[in-house]
């Protein structure tokens, strides 16, 4: 199995710095950028597998940003978690409701981060592999028609 990609996105860099030594120690690829319009940057040219994110951020918040994942076909399956210090449970209840996959309140707890991370990647993979089970199927039994055999 590949190494899971993970984008965190956060607009203080102690926590981005810590996040990313916490989750390269446990093997993942990391990147992190400090707001939204920097996450739509890298997601131009890299696709992670899960993406966790701050909502309270400069130039592009956490909202944005996450609606613009949702409304790209390609993005809009990648596992998306909220780790923010905007803990109002009206506004946690909302972005759960509008897809979001988790949100955590800052501080938090490492190994409930762990927890939360490794769940929602082991769900995607799963997701992943009925994905190209079906296209193989797809693959399988489709046919072309040569027009040169048509009588």
């Amino acid at each position: 199995m590949d190494t899971n990609k993970i984008l965190f996105v956060d607009d203080e860099p102690n926590i981005r710095d810590t996040i990313k030594e916490l989750l390269v120690f446990k093997n993942y690829d990391v990147r992190t950028v400090a707001n939204g319009q920097e996450a739509l940057d890298v997601l131009d040219f890299w696709m992670p597998d899960l993406i966790i994110c701050d909502i309270v951020m400069p130039v592009m918040n956490g909202a944005e940003f996450y609606e613009n994942v949702k409304k790209n076909k390609l993005l809009s399956q990648i596992p998306f978690i909220f780790l923010s210090a905007k803990n109002e449970i009206d506004l946690i209840r909302k972005c759960l409701l509008d897809g979001v996959d988790d949100f955590l309140t800052k501080p938090f707890k490492i190994n409930e981060l762990m927890l939360v991370v490794t769940v929602k990647l082991e769900r995607f993979e799963k997701y992943k592999n009925i994905q190209n089970s079906l296209h193989n199927d797809i693959k399988k039994n489709t046919f072309t028609i040569k027009p040169h055999l048509l009588l």
